[in-house]
């Protein structure tokens, strides 16, 4: 039986608007030296390009990565070293203390799946090598640690809008130390218009905006047709379908559009990510994440990586191990469920001791658990990750 998909990022609607404007938790959106950019991989490229970052120049990257947190570096023919990561997901200092870091000009450490990860003591490590750190907080727009705010601990931060807000676009940066000179090309006009409708298509596809659902999708419809083709967005694609990450997407993408990561943000995008209430957000979202963390506790060959929700924090996804990831993960990328792995390893990425980088990339799902996901929702993405993985394929 056809299942309406379940969206795998956050949807634009009448509910989004509600709540209160400040959250539990800090937004690094609120901290000084914040710029915005197209995406998280733009500001990746643009931190590096501000640290001086050359041919000739390391950096360090962890073996838990996307290719979009590489191919930054890859761009400005830097060469990657990667290290391992422990349990918590912590860079292996002690492994890197052992190594030969005399060409490593910058080190890239992330919060993975939103969680915070103890920064004091990665920025106090690269501090006393000359080591300049990128705080990824790409799956951490929200939250608090070592008594700063996520975002305020590397010489620069990034993050990404798309993964938490409503938008078609979005990234940016924060510069907590030194000083960055981004001269970003200017947004056109059809890209300000196309970046509004997009985030009213969405909405309305998904029925998010009672009252004006019909006359959004009418309204679209006839843009088509004067158009004379299908009107199709990265947004709407990348929130409905599954096959866009992981295996099925191929191999990693190791190119970068120097001319798109440069362009200024989009304003209908930037109007959202300052204008929207936070505490919603934070809430839902937190709610999800513990709801999925009793829905897979005790099943059979799967656990919940991190079953304890850090306070203070608002979770990107919810990390789930899988003993036997395949063949049901391509199962599920199949029903368009909201599930990613990472298991598009940059080319290169060595095997290392007591490394779980490289066993979290095929054995970790990262499951959507964000503010507009209801929680029959929930329920259907657990039954089919545990029929997909425990008992062979089966029919949303």
């Amino acid at each position: 039986m056809h299942r309406e998909a379940i969206p795998r990022l956050p949807v634009f609607g009448w509910q989004a608007l509600k709540g209160g404007r400040a959250g539990p938790a800090p937004c690094l959106l609120g901290l000084p030296g914040l710029r915005y950019t197209t995406s998280g991989r733009a500001a990746i490229l643009i931190a590096l390009e501000a640290l001086g970052v050359g041919p000739g120049d390391e950096v360090l990257l962890p073996t838990f990565h996307c290719p979009t947190m590489v191919a930054p570096a890859n761009s400005l023919g830097a060469a990657v070293r990667f290290y391992p990561i422990d349990a918590q997901g912590t860079p292996d200092l002690a492994w890197l203390e052992g190594q030969d870091l005399r060409q490593v000009r910058v080190m890239l450490a992330a919060h993975y799946f939103g969680l915070p990860q103890p920064m004091f003591k990665i920025q106090r490590w690269c501090e006393t090598r000359g080591i300049a750190l990128i705080e990824d907080c790409a799956h951490a727009l929200f939250g608090h640690v070592g008594g700063r705010p996520v975002g305020a601990w590397g010489d620069i931060a990034i993050a990404s809008l798309t993964k938490f807000l409503p938008v078609p676009e979005g990234g940016c940066m924060i510069v907590n130390r030194g000083s960055v000179k981004a001269n970003l090309l200017p947004c056109g006009l059809t890209t300000q218009i196309s970046a509004a409708l997009d985030i009213l298509e969405v909405g309305a596809t998904q029925r998010s905006l009672p009252g004006l659902n019909s006359f959004i999708s009418l309204g679209l419809a006839g843009v088509r047709v004067l158009r004379g083709k299908k009107l199709s967005t990265l947004r709407s694609a990348a929130l409905l379908d599954a096959s866009i990450v992981g295996t099925e997407a191929g191999g990693p993408d190791l190119t970068i559009d120097a001319r798109l990561a440069h362009r200024q943000l989009a304003w209908p995008c930037r109007l959202v990510a300052e204008s929207l209430p936070r505490e919603r957000i934070i809430r839902r979202r937190r709610d999800n994440y513990e709801l999925l963390a009793r829905l897979f506790t005790g099943v059979k060959g799967m656990k919940p990586l991190r079953p304890d929700l850090p306070t203070d924090c608002a979770p990107y996804v919810f990390p789930l191990w899988v003993d036997h990831p395949d063949p049901g993960y391509i199962e599920l990328l199949r029903q368009l469920m909201p599930v990613a792995r990472w298991d598009r390893l940059w080319p290169g990425v060595p095997k290392l001791p007591d490394d779980h980088g490289r066993l979290w990339s095929h054995h970790v799902f990262q499951l959507s658990c964000h503010q507009d996901l209801e929680q029959e929702q929930l329920h259907r993405l657990a039954r089919n990750i545990t029929a997909a993985c425990t008992e062979g394929p089966t029919a949303c």
